[in-house]
C-alpha cells in the first residue's frame, strides 16, 4: 500500500468503532474538516490539546493539523501537567474543563458552538486533496515518572517518516486495532491513531483495560492487532481464550522492558510472538525484535547507528529533525544493524566508592524462578542516609510473605544469587515484595509509588 502522509486522507477506508457504533472514514473526515473551519477563525497558532475521549481526540488532532496549528499534547488533566503544557500554548482545546477556574486561569479555551458531528452532516468533502504542513510542530512530554516531564518538539514530517517505516516493516491491511495504551503519548499516538488512519484500519476507540474487553471485541473482529505494554502482557498471557488468540494476528509491545519470561510464556500459552518496539519520545522508534526468535534488536530501515566513547547508542534517523543526531542514554553492543542493550548510563551508581550497574543487578535477580520483575533504586530518606533498595514482583504462583520469617527466607535467596556477582557491601539494604510493580498507563514505572512502599508502617517493611 502506497501512503502519502502529507495529504489528509479524505476518502480513507478507516472505520472508528465508537461507543459500539461504526463511523466511516469519510464521515470522520467531514467532522475533522468542520472542526478545522471553526479553528481557522482563531488567530492563535499554538494549541494545547487534552482529551480523554479518543474519538474526539482524533478529530481535534487532525483538525488542528488541517488548520495549520501547532499542537501541544498534555499528558493528563492534572493541574501541574496542564500548567506545564500551557507554557507552550496560547489557547486550549478538548477536555480541559472550561468551568474549572484553576484550569482556565492560564489559557483561554476553544468551544465550538455546536456538536461537531451534528454540524458536519451536510458538509461535502472537497474534490481536491488537502495538504498537511510538513513543518507543523507537535510538542509531547516525557513521562516524568522520576522527575519533571520534559517537552519534546517534533515536526509532522518526523511522525510521517515513522509511520511510513512502520507500514514498510509491518504491512498489515484490513485489521482492527485494539490498544491497552493511552493516545496521550508517542507510542499510542502513532500506533493507535496516525498509522491506522493512513492505512485504512478499523480503530477501536475504547482503551482496553481487562481481558474481558479483548474477548468481547475479538468475537466481532476476526483480524486484530493488539497494541500493548509489558505490564499488561505480563498479566494477560494466560487469560485469553483460544477464540481471542485466533483473532489476534499481531501483538506489539513498547513502553518498557519486556522480560524474557513473559515473552516465552506468551508464546507457550498463546502461540503468538510479541513484536517489541524500542525507542523514546525524542527518537521515535529505533529498533524492533521478537526476542523468542532473536534477543538482538534490529534497527529500523534507513536508521544508522554508532557507539559513543561511553558505549551509548548514537542515532542518525529521518525520524529526527533534519541533519541532527541523537545520543541516547542506553549503552549497547553494536553488531552491524543489530545490537544488544547493556543498560542505561544513568543507572550506574557509585556505592561505597564502587561502580554498580542497577540494570545488571536487576538482570541477575530476574533469573530467579520466583521473580517475575524487579526494580532497584537509591532511596533518599530525610530520616536516614541514602540506601540501595529493591522492589520485587513475584511470579503469579508465589504468595507474598505474610510473616517476617517468610520474608527473610525470600531475601536470603535473592542475596545468595547476587553474591555470585556482587560484593556483599553492594547488596540492597531494604527489600519489598509485591504482586504487581506500579506502572502508569504508558507502561512506565511510577517512582512515587515505589518510594511509598518503603514509607508504609508495617512490621514486614522494617
Amino acid at each position: 500500500m502506497t501512503i502519502n502522509l502529507f495529504t489528509f486522507p479524505l476518502n480513507n477506508q478507516s472505520v472508528f468503532i465508537y461507543e459500539e457504533q461504526k463511523v466511516s472514514g469519510q464521515d470522520w473526515a467531514k467532522e475533522c474538516l468542520a472542526l478545522a473551519h471553526k479553528i481557522n477563525n482563531y488567530d492563535e497558532r499554538n494549541w494545547l490539546l487534552y482529551e480523554d475521549d479518543f474519538y474526539q481526540y482524533s478529530q481535534y488532532f487532525f483538525a488542528l493539523l488541517l488548520a495549520n496549528k501547532n499542537i501541544v499534547l498534555a499528558q493528563s488533566d492534572q493541574l501541574e501537567r496542564l500548567r506545564q503544557a500551557a507554557k507552550f500554548a496560547e489557547i486550549s482545546i478538548g477536555g480541559v474543563d472550561p468551568d474549572n477556574n484553576k484550569q482556565t486561569q492560564f489559557l483561554p479555551h476553544f468551544l465550538p458552538h455546536k456538536n461537531c458531528r451534528q454540524s458536519s452532516e451536510k458538509l461535502a468533502l472537497p474534490q481536491d486533496s488537502i495538504a498537511i504542513n510538513a513543518n507543523t510542530c507537535i510538542t509531547l512530554f516525557t513521562s516524568g515518572s522520576t522527575g519533571e516531564a520534559k517537552a519534546i518538539k517534533k515536526y509532522w514530517y518526523q511522525l510521517a517518516n515513522e509511520v511510513e517505516a512502520l507500514q514498510s516493516l509491518f504491512p498489515y491491511e484490513h485489521m482492527c486495532v485494539l490498544s491497552t495504551v493511552t493516545h496521550q503519548h508517542i507510542y499510542g499516538l502513532l500506533f493507535k491513531l496516525i498509522w491506522p488512519v493512513f492505512t485504512d484500519k478499523e480503530i477501536l476507540c475504547e482503551t482496553i483495560e481487562y481481558p474481558e474487553q479483548v474477548e468481547h471485541y475479538c468475537r466481532n473482529f476476526n483480524n486484530t492487532i493488539l497494541i500493548s505494554s509489558p505490564s499488561y502482557l505480563s498479566r494477560a498471557d494466560k487469560q485469553l481464550s483460544s477464540h481471542a488468540i485466533a483473532s489476534i494476528k499481531k501483538v506489539f509491545c513498547s513502553g518498557g522492558a519486556l522480560s524474557a519470561n513473559v515473552a516465552n510464556d506468551f508464546l507457550q500459552s498463546n502461540q503468538k510472538t510479541i513484536t517489541e518496539i524500542y525507542g523514546s519520545t525524542e527518537t521515535g522508534g529505533i529498533a524492533w525484535r521478537q526476542q523468542v526468535n532473536n534477543p538482538l534488536w534490529q534497527l529500523f530501515p534507513e536508521h544508522q547507528a554508532t557507539v559513543a566513547e561511553d558505549n551509548t547508542l548514537v542515532l542518525a534517523s529521518n525520524f529526527l529533525p533534519k541533519n541532527e543526531k541523537f545520543k541516547t542514554d542506553d549503552r549497547v553492543e553494536l553488531k552491524g544493524r543489530f545490537f544488544s542493550l547493556l543498560g542505561r548510563v544513568d543507572r550506574i551508581i557509585k556505592l561505597h566508592e564502587k561502580r554498580l550497574s542497577l540494570d545488571e543487578m536487576e538482570k541477575e535477580l530476574s533469573h530467579l524462578h520466583k521473580v517475575s520483575a524487579c526494580h532497584c533504586f537509591v532511596l533518599d530518606n530525610a530520616k536516614s542516609k541514602a540506601a540501595l533498595v529493591t522492589v520485587i514482583e513475584l511470579e503469579k504462583h508465589c504468595q507474598l510473605p505474610d510473616n517476617t520469617e517468610q520474608k527473610k527466607q525470600l531475601v536470603n535467596e535473592c542475596k545468595k544469587a547476587l553474591l555470585s556477582v556482587f560484593e556483599p557491601s553492594l547488596l540492597p539494604r531494604k527489600w519489598r515484595f509485591v504482586q504487581q510493580l506500579p506502572f502508569n498507563s504508558q507502561g512506565k514505572l511510577v517512582k512515587a509509588e515505589l518510594v511509598n512502599l518503603f514509607n508504609k508502617s508495617n512490621t514486614l517493611n522494617e
